[in-house]
């Protein structure tokens, strides 16, 4: 699987996305009823009833009503404006969630794609040192090398194999921990599409005021405090509302008909249609503080959600700040490494031409080999390091782009 076709997979299968997703579907079925809130509610009514009291009656009924506010200090308004808020915060919570998993599935892949390359070299590495522990082997059989000296090549070439093995295994838990991040079903395995060489783009590091520009245009965290500001300033409106008075409009219709019988007697009880309408004004006049306190409470809250937003704001740059300055060191330390790695793999090629001319020891050829390794590990962990720097970017300036 490419990084494009993971990330897609994780969209549609991840669970923590699934549940943003049934958020956003809860947020937006709130918003509809606040909708709702503005029209007026209808019930009707039906009944039949009996009696027995010297003789029996029985009765029938129908009725229709309607009632609808008129006023209540803007109440509905305040909370159909949160609940759009909550409905766009659900949106923005959806997005951060699908930029922090895909933050992970990167991480994730790109450490499968380095060790699938630092298997491929560790197997090169094997064969030179199956082929020195071959004729090393002839070497001490005829006399040309001491023991100690084959031994340590037989050494070596057990190491390397025990290498390649560590690896693989690793490469193994690195599949498991990808496959779990995209949700796949169990006993299912991922085989990454191996990465090209050229994959690195040095250049392609935006200035910092670009990033930062970029991210507050596409980042959800800049909106989401903001939009908890909104939501406490409602609530400070719907406190506020308390203190008003509210009026509604009532009208109902209902029809009653019926008869009662008597000693034999059977008698019809007059039924018609009723129609009223009624205004109802409910003036609040003491409640014992408790509108008092909770508009206090509101107010506070407001305060407190403001300051959360200026230290959010804070957090999200210095973030951006941090991970900028990471991302060029990451750079600078791929451009050292990989000039190191190359100059060490020369030197081992070089070493191993004299080892098997015999100018050199086989101490010196296998310290020469240990410093490669060690310099290829660290060019291989510095230019995976820079491209998942290069990612994270991406993702915080919302470039992170998944093909079809």
């Amino acid at each position: 699987m490419s990084l494009d076709s993971c990330l897609r997979y994780a969209y549609s299968h991840n669970i923590t996305l699934q549940n943003a997703q049934l958020n956003r579907e809860s947020a937006e079925a709130a918003l509809s009823g606040a909708k709702m809130n503005f029209l007026p509610a209808l019930n009707a009514s039906a009944s039949q009833g009996w009696a027995w009291n010297e003789g029996r009656s029985h009765s029938t009924s129908y009725g229709l009503n309607g009632s609808l506010t008129l006023f209540d200090g803007l109440s509905y308004v305040r909370n159909y404006q949160q609940a759009k808020l909550s409905q766009q915060q659900s949106d923005l919570t959806a997005r951060q969630s699908q930029n922090t998993v895909a933050a992970k599935i990167i991480s994730a892949y790109l450490t499968i794609v380095m060790n699938e390359e630092k298997l491929s070299y560790q197997q090169e590495v094997l064969e030179t040192t199956r082929q020195q522990q071959s004729e090393g082997e002839l070497k001490f059989r005829v006399g040309k090398i001491l023991e100690s000296d084959y031994r340590l090549l037989e050494a070596n070439y057990l190491s390397a194999q025990a290498e390649i093995e560590n690896t693989r295994l690793t490469i193994d838990n690195n599949r498991r921990e990808l496959r779990d991040l995209m949700c796949m079903p169990a006993g299912q395995t991922v085989e990454v599409a191996m990465a090209s060489n050229d994959s690195v783009d040095a250049d392609a590091i935006p200035t910092y005021n670009e990033l930062l520009q970029a991210s507050k245009e596409s980042m959800p965290d800049w909106e989401l405090g903001r939009l908890e500001v909104e939501k406490a300033r409602c609530n400070v409106e719907l406190a506020r509302a308390s203190f008003l008075p509210s009026l509604s409009l009532n009208a109902g219709m209902s029809y009653n008909n019926g008869e009662q019988n008597l000693n034999g007697t059977t008698l019809a009880i007059d039924g018609g249609l009723n129609k009223s309408v009624s205004l109802g004004l409910n003036i609040p006049l003491f409640d014992r503080g408790s509108t008092v306190t909770k508009f206090r409470q509101s107010k506070l809250s407001l305060r407190q959600a403001e300051l959360n937003y200026q230290q959010d704001t804070i957090d999200i740059e210095a973030t951006l700040h941090k991970q900028y300055n990471e991302t060029l060191q990451a750079l600078n330390s791929f451009r050292k490494t990989k000039t190191m790695s190359e100059a060490y793999h020369a030197s081992y090629d070089v070493y191993k031409l004299k080892y098997k001319e015999g100018a050199i020891t086989t101490v010196e050829m296998l310290q020469q080999q240990d410093k490669y390794l060690s310099a290829l590990n660290e060019y291989l962990m510095s230019k995976y390091t820079f491209i998942l720097a290069q990612k994270q970017l991406e993702i915080y300036m919302g470039k992170l782009k998944v093909e079809n």
